[in-house]
């Protein structure tokens, strides 16, 4: 195992009031000028990342929720490729007829984490099951669209790097994924456009404890609120990334402890992380569980 995963946290800066409205002919689109806006602020990011030193580089970048427009969703794979890092970001609305769902995008560039630039990167989607209250009332009743669930429940093997759960905002909340995911995952990651920061926050230590893994919470900068949280045994060593205001894009690199934490994960339990829940067991092999 390696020691650590490094993660790009892109904190952008998307405006839902600017970026989708009732009146739009398009709708539940993004707006243009908005998605160009944002679309701008993870080039220019992901730029300054190509021209770090590979001992600096994030192995893992992840963008909000609804941050990448349609018309830029094949950019992705070619970032992914020019910075050798996997790309998990949030799409926009994918509307068909009458029917619309929110979804993510992964993108694994060739022979990832140790050769880049080959060939096109590899890609899948993961969805949401549980729309937020607003988002579900702007799509029925304002758009007069149906809400399609995401009703899988993905873990991404990142290999020496570990095990990764994927979930969107609002599945934060979905109480039976993590039984699912306890014992299965090193790192959880949620991509998100939520006003209710504080919740977020509680939630992020909360669920840490429950399926015992590291918990990145990439927000979107209109509200503010993304967070990496590990579940170190001195309480200052735990938030490993907090960042709080509202309408400021930021990003930044964090290290998740990966080796030492799964070491603890086998024992129940070591020197430098808190104990497990009770009767916690660390599954070998994901593929061998039907569940997931």
């Amino acid at each position: 195992m390696e020691e650590i995963l490094k993660v790009a946290i892109v904190q952008t800066s998307l405006d839902n009031k600017a970026g989708w409205s009732i009146y739009s002919a398009d709708r539940p689109k993004v707006n243009v000028m908005e998605a160009v806006r944002v679309w701008n602020e993870i080039i220019h990011t992901v730029d300054d990342y190509v021209n770090l030193d590979d001992t600096r580089k994030p192995d893992v970048i992840l963008i909000p929720e609804f941050s990448v427009a349609e018309q830029f969703e094949n950019e992705i794979r070619k970032l992914a490729d020019q910075s050798g890092s996997i790309i998990i970001t949030g799409l926009d609305f994918k509307v068909n007829e009458n029917e619309v769902r929110n979804q993510a995008l992964v993108a694994i560039p060739y022979r990832w984490p140790r050769g880049f630039r080959k060939s096109r990167a590899k890609t899948f989607y993961f969805g949401k099951h549980f729309p937020a209250a607003i988002e579900k009332k702007f799509l029925e009743e304002d758009c007069g669209k149906k809400f399609v669930s995401c009703n899988e429940v993905y873990v991404l093997d990142a290999g020496d790097y570990g095990r990764i759960g994927l979930a969107i905002c609002a599945d934060f909340y979905d109480i039976e994924r993590y039984a699912l995911y306890k014992g299965r995952i090193q790192h959880l990651f949620i991509l998100a456009y939520n006003k209710d920061v504080k919740s977020f926050l509680f939630l992020a230590e909360s669920i840490s404890r429950l399926v015992y893994c590291n918990v990145i919470i990439c927000n979107t900068g209109h509200y503010g609120g993304s967070i990496c949280f590990s579940l170190k045994e001195k309480e200052y060593q735990r938030y490993i990334y907090r960042h709080e205001g509202a309408n400021l894009f930021t990003s930044q690199i964090v290290e998740l402890p990966v080796k030492s934490f799964k070491e603890s994960q086998k024992a129940k339990g070591a020197s430098g992380y808190k104990n497990p829940p009770p009767e916690y067991e660390l599954y070998n092999d994901v593929e061998e569980d039907e569940d997931i």
